[in-house]
């Protein structure tokens, strides 16, 4: 399909609607009760016309290649169920349900979106999101009998409250039932995947008339599974093991959230810890140095343990917006450092300092 101007999502999704032809006209797609899948269109300029590849527009053209790709659109949706397209946007037609985050979220993609403000000609009735605060004493279980703060191993309410947020993450991406479940499913797909070569070797052997050499196949079944490495050994710990475990990087989530909040020049003050703690742990995986001096410790084991980012939706954490997050808390650590209101050195001291009162 060639095209002399670049097309909208809007253009490819009625084009789409053309060639489908769905027969199903009253009918609500929904995630929950329908299987949606999300299509990728290639949007090509090659010879001055701009021609569309996607799964169901056949383009005969076998010259597209990356270098003539000009832009990919992501935003559309197909329902296998009745066939119908769906352009996703802020204003689209998708019914909204909102989240924990209070905002909105497409009941078709599940792409979330902003809250919602009603518009209206007076101001003093335009509804604003609001903050519910909580005015009681933060300190009020950390004080003794004279009613002096203990700053030694004790932290406040909210800081309670993320700690028991950060132990929930972390035993859910390193030592829950679904992550047992994915390790065992990676490991079954590789024990396949040696089975077809070795099977390739044993065909060959017959064609050509040749013995099979046991040994042969053995080191050829044992190399195929060692090719993909596995860190099942990583996860299959004690309970004791897993508590230490857990501990220890919830201490330090808790020392880098204060550091953010506190020492850097971080201006969103609605930036969830929900959001933080698994872009913490996953920017944790090759630490953050500035000037030599890692700000952000590295840690070898979760480079290692943590699951892949492409599967984070199977711990209901959300790939866009972990990635968001990792972004945020880089550019505010970066232009702290930048515009000198603190060094790398006062950032890691800081953070050592807070790791030492804090006992979880």
């Amino acid at each position: 399909m060639e095209i002399i101007r670049c097309p909208s999502p809007a253009t490819i999704a009625s084009k789409l609607n053309a060639i489908i032809k769905s027969p199903i006209k009253n009918h609500t797609c929904d995630f929950r009760t329908c299987d949606i899948e999300n299509l990728t269109v290639e949007i090509h300029k090659y010879d001055g016309q701009f021609m569309i590849r996607c799964k169901y527009i056949n383009n005969a053209n076998t010259n597209l290649t990356k270098d003539t790709l000009y832009k990919t659109i992501y935003s559309i949706y197909l329902c296998k169920n009745t066939g119908k397209i769906h352009y996703c946007h802020a204003q689209c037609d998708g019914g909204r349900i909102t989240n924990h985050d209070n905002c909105n979220v497409c009941c078709v993609s599940g792409v979330q979106y902003e809250s919602e403000r009603v518009r209206s000609w007076q101001i003093s009735s335009r509804c604003v999101p609001t903050v519910i605060q909580d005015k009681r004493d933060p300190n009020m279980f950390n004080r003794d009998s004279n009613g002096r703060v203990i700053k030694k191993g004790t932290h406040n309410i909210k800081v309670t409250q993320c700690i028991i947020i950060a132990k929930e993450i972390l035993n859910r991406l390193l030592f829950s039932r679904t992550r047992m479940q994915s390790e065992e499913h990676k490991y079954r797909e590789k024990k396949k995947h040696a089975e077809k070569v070795v099977n390739k070797y044993r065909r060959y052997c017959d064609r050509s008339n040749r013995p099979k050499n046991y040994i042969h196949i053995l080191t050829i079944y044992i190399h195929t599974l060692k090719k993909k490495q596995s860190f099942t050994s990583l996860i299959c710990k004690t309970k004791e093991q897993q508590k230490e475990i857990i501990e220890n990087y919830t201490r330090l989530i808790i020392t880098y959230w204060k550091m953010f909040l506190n020492k850097t020049v971080s201006q969103s003050n609605t930036f969830s810890f929900k959001i933080f703690a698994p872009a913490c742990l996953y920017i944790m995986r090759s630490g953050l140095m500035m000037s030599g001096i890692f700000i952000i410790e590295k840690s070898r084991y979760l480079e290692s343990a943590l699951p892949e980012a492409n599967g984070l939706h199977l711990y209901n954490i959300n790939k866009p917006s972990l990635t968001q997050g990792q972004k945020h808390i880089l550019k505010c650590i970066r232009e702290t450092v930048e515009n000198k209101v603190l060094s790398p050195k006062q950032l890691s001291d800081y953070c050592k300092e807070e790791n030492l009162k804090l006992s979880i």
